[in-house]
């Protein structure tokens, strides 16, 4: 499939995008980045592996072959003080953050019955107190300039029925809850909240997990145009 691209100027903006160095985030820090946007990658991922290529340094050298601005950052946004020492150092930077994509999150496919404590609160603490953490790091400094963006990546699954991944589903629904109390409370600001619904992609995270039968079937992470979408606010479910 062609690339597309979205005719979006996004000169002088500044996007945080969390979970941004393989997969769906990887895609749009490029898109945003071709828009003309200040990218922050924010990510744990410093090393590749054999089975989980991607890391924070090859996604911005990529970004800088695209003549885009970019700054890498080591953050576990389970983590409040490396998500406000983030922050900190985009706005020493940049000067400003204009959008923040919160798109870490992990998976888990267990039933109810099968899923112990451990994996519950992490795919909690990733899934729900990331973008919570992200979010509060960020409004502060959006509110004064009465602009900004908030992009979640939520799932499908947020509404599912289907028996088995429980945690991850309930995880989702609650980021979509969350998401639509924070939209009335910052739309005076005119601070923008979204959520995106991504079906599944043929991301790294997915190839090590499923079967090549079933991955090499799926479409690729999201193109330039849905991610740019993204950040001007469209093509996807506004909450105010």
């Amino acid at each position: 499939m062609a690339e597309e691209h979205l005719n979006v100027n996004l000169s002088g903006k500044t996007a945080i995008v969390t979970g941004g160095a393989r997969g769906i985030g990887k895609a749009i820090a490029l898109a945003l980045a071709r828009a003309g946007s200040n990218i922050v990658i924010a990510d744990l991922l410093e090393k590749d592996s054999p089975s989980l290529p991607g890391t924070i340094y090859k996604t911005s050298e990529e970004i800088k072959d695209l003549g885009g601005k970019v700054l890498p950052i080591r953050c576990d946004v389970m983590a409040a003080g490396e998500v406000e020492n983030m922050v900190e150092k985009a706005m020493n930077t940049y000067g400003a953050i204009d959008i923040l994509v919160n798109n870490a999150g992990v998976f888990n496919g267990a039933s109810f019955l099968e899923t112990e404590i451990s994996v519950f609160c992490n795919v909690w603490q990733v899934n729900v107190l990331g973008p919570f953490l992200c979010t509060r790091a960020v409004l502060p400094l959006m509110i004064p300039g009465k602009s900004g963006s908030i992009v979640n990546i939520s799932s499908p699954l947020a509404h599912s029925t289907t028996p088995g991944l429980c945690v991850y589903s309930t995880s989702k629904a609650a980021l979509d809850r969350m998401m639509l109390k924070l939209a009335t409370e910052v739309a005076e600001h005119n601070i923008a909240v979204n959520l995106l619904y991504p079906p599944e992609i043929r991301s790294e995270g997915l190839i090590a997990i499923l079967p090549p039968n079933y991955v090499d079937r799926l479409p690729p992470p999201i193109n330039s145009r849905s991610a740019s979408c993204l950040a001007s606010g469209s093509g996807c479910r506004e909450l105010h």
